[in-house]
């Protein structure tokens, strides 16, 4: 019997992810691990960091994702929902409710969005490295 672990699981101190909060994506550095939560650092920019405790499911790791606010979606950028990747038919439009609608290539259900909600994204860039080790971003 092989156990599989969760994607919280897999996360280290230090390591920068994404934390899904009301329906945004937001940048963030793992602090702590317990097993029903995960400490987060949010990268605010500022001297004094804000940090938070969240719910596990809601962390993921940022390497292979990159952040984009829903009405910057462009034709062809693959969007990731959970375990899924879905591939943008067109950019979004806004309906009259006012939601952004987003129709991907799959021809399957559309996705309404939040206008001001941020979107994780395949961030296909290739990483730079040194004799064989990744360069750091931050």
């Amino acid at each position: 019997m092989t156990s599989t672990l969760q994607p919280h699981q897999m996360l280290r101190i230090g390591q920068p992810v994404h934390v899904n909060h009301r329906a945004s994506w937001l940048p963030a550095t793992v602090a702590l691990v317990a097993p029903r939560h995960v400490g987060v650092t949010y990268d605010t920019g500022v001297s004094a960091p804000l940090t938070d405790t969240v719910l596990p499911w809601a962390v993921r790791p940022a390497d292979g994702a990159q952040l984009r606010a829903a009405r910057r979606v462009a034709t062809g950028d693959q969007v990731i929902f959970g375990s899924s990747v879905r591939t943008v038919a067109a950019p979004p439009w806004k309906g009259r409710d006012g939601w952004l609608v987003l129709h991907f290539i799959d021809g399957g259900q559309p996705a309404l969005v939040h206008p001001g909600a941020v979107l994780r994204l395949v961030d296909d860039t290739p990483q730079v490295t040194v004799n064989g080790r990744p360069l750091p971003t931050h």
